[in-house]
């Protein structure tokens, strides 16, 4: 098996090199409470280090409550939860530092090994539990307990992001407006209100990450967040897929009112007897153990391209540099960034499908013009071609629907970005078609579908899985192949989406 990189983008300008005694290697991510480095102590520990965005840390009650849950979180010592290490909520840039764990995403391995198989379900729910009876101890709710929140260990999983529960809040409310977790976990009661929300809601969180990880879907599927949690509120769950001897755990975890759900230790009890002979075997597939071993190796630092200067400090973006180049989107290269300014423009419900739309195009012509025309390594052109003599000004480049989109009789296509996270609107861009031709569309070699009709100009666009005519909810994490054909040789590019 191939080695993969543990996600890390690399650092750039603007990006400190040092976070309280740690020294920076990468990035992680990024939320909405800040940005996540790897970091590195004096002898060689990893850590993975959160700071807080400058607009949150200038607010006093946000400091206030970051403290004390930052405190209550140095409080959680179990053995399936990636512990809090270190934090400075007084710093000029507040941060907290917990022990970094080399493991994909629970999102991940479904996402790229299938559903697990029941042992490995209830070997996953043993440790969750576990982990949740540790932060319930210490007087926390998880509250945003998820797949992505869960990383798989050959040894067990491990439950990150807990803590912090009030001020990750504070900063969603602040930052978009909307109520803390994730739809497509959280319980009824937490989608109503925040103030109801106790340790019934993470085992309610619990069981919608349990099935997901034995079917690949959770409780509740929607168009959007307020379909979904409207689906939430009235209607019971899908447990379609479901291996009937998970049925009796899973459903219980899922019951709508909070008081009929078991507490953490009664689901660790549950599944104990199956656990008693072998803990230390997860029962997963070959191919989610190879991923989890590969994962276990740890992150290779990013390595600059030939002829491009050493990393500075900062990316936002998880994936290796070498992996993929940066983009350039209206001037900034940022895409995890952009991909969060779009999510907090769709949660506006003023904002119609056709005025994102027309933001999405403006953002693609702008991109592709520089990118796919102007001496960007298209089929045709030499490395130097469309570079201006020294001295003399770039010309302007040639626009969408301008002469560069005519046919050619090399029909191609490009996809607007190469990597973002689930909420990212990937749009392709087609150059060099027969006009009038209808196209064939599919992505990773499945669900062939009709496309757009290639417009005049030899062009169309296509904005994968809006519709969700792929995938229900979000394009999972991994690798992507998008394919366009209309009776010839498909034309594919790539992109990868991020947890």
């Amino acid at each position: 098996m191939v080695r993969r990189d543990a996600p890390l983008g690399p650092l750039e300008a603007g990006d400190p090199v040092a976070t309280g005694p740690y020294t920076l290697l990468g990035r992680l991510g990024s939320g909405s409470m800040g940005r996540v480095y790897l970091g590195r102590s004096a002898a060689g520990r990893l850590v993975a280090v959160k700071t807080i965005r400058a607009e949150l840390a200038r607010e006093t009650d946000f400091r206030t409550r970051f403290a004390h849950e930052a405190a209550a979180a140095r409080r959680v010592s179990g053995v399936y939860t990636a512990s809090v290490v270190n934090a400075d909520p007084d710093a000029e840039v507040p941060w907290l530092a917990t022990a970094y764990v080399p493991a994909p995403s629970l999102e991940l391995l479904v996402a790229e090994a299938g559903p697990l198989p029941v042992a490995a379900v209830r070997w996953l729910a043993g440790g969750c539990a576990e982990a949740l009876e540790s932060i319930h101890a210490a007087g926390l709710v998880h509250r945003d307990l998820k797949p992505s929140n869960v990383l798989v260990c050959a040894d067990g999983p491990r439950v990150i992001d807990f803590g912090l529960a009030h001020a990750r809040e504070r900063a969603r409310m602040t930052l978009s407006r909307v109520a803390i977790g994730t739809p497509a976990f959280m319980a009824p009661e937490q989608a109503q209100g925040s103030r109801v929300v106790t340790a019934a809601s993470d085992v309610y969180a619990l069981g919608a990450t349990l099935l997901y990880a034995a079917t690949g879907h959770g409780p509740y599927r929607g168009e959007g967040a307020l379909e979904l949690m409207a689906r939430l509120a009235t209607l019971p769950p899908d447990l379609s897929g479901l291996a009937v001897e998970l049925e009796t755990l899973v459903r219980g975890c899922l019951a709508r009112d909070p008081g009929r759900r078991p507490s953490a230790g009664d689901v660790l009890a549950s599944v104990a007897e199956y656990l008693r002979h072998g803990r230390a075997e997860p029962g997963l597939s070959g191919t989610a153990l190879g991923l989890v071993r590969d994962y276990a190796a740890g992150p290779r630092l990013p390595v600059a391209e030939p002829g491009q200067e050493s990393a500075a400090p900062g990316a936002e973006d998880s994936v290796p540099a070498r992996e993929r180049p940066p983009v350039v989107i209206g001037g900034a290269r940022d895409g995890r960034s952009s991909a969060s300014s779009a999510r907090t423009f769709f949660r506006e419900p003023r904002n119609t499908v056709a005025s994102v739309a027309a933001i999405v195009l403006i953002g693609v012509g702008a991109l592709l013009a520089r990118t796919f025309w102007s001496g960007g390594g298209s089929a045709g052109t030499s490395p130097g071609a469309g570079r201006p003599p020294a001295g003399r000004p770039a010309e302007p480049p040639v626009p969408l629907g301008g002469a560069g989109d005519r046919p050619t009789g090399n029909p191609r296509i490009v996809v607007n970005q190469s990597q973002g996270d689930g909420a990212t609107v990937f749009v392709v861009h087609g150059a060099g078609w027969r006009p009038g031709e209808r196209i064939q569309v599919s992505l990773d070699g499945r669900g062939e579908r009709p496309g757009p009709v290639v417009d005049r100009m030899g062009t169309f666009n296509y904005a994968v899985n809006q519709g969700h005519e792929f995938v229900a909810g979000p394009l999972p994490p991994g690798a992507h192949t998008f394919s366009a054909d209309a009776g010839g040789a498909p034309a594919r590019t790539t992109f990868r989406v991020v947890p």
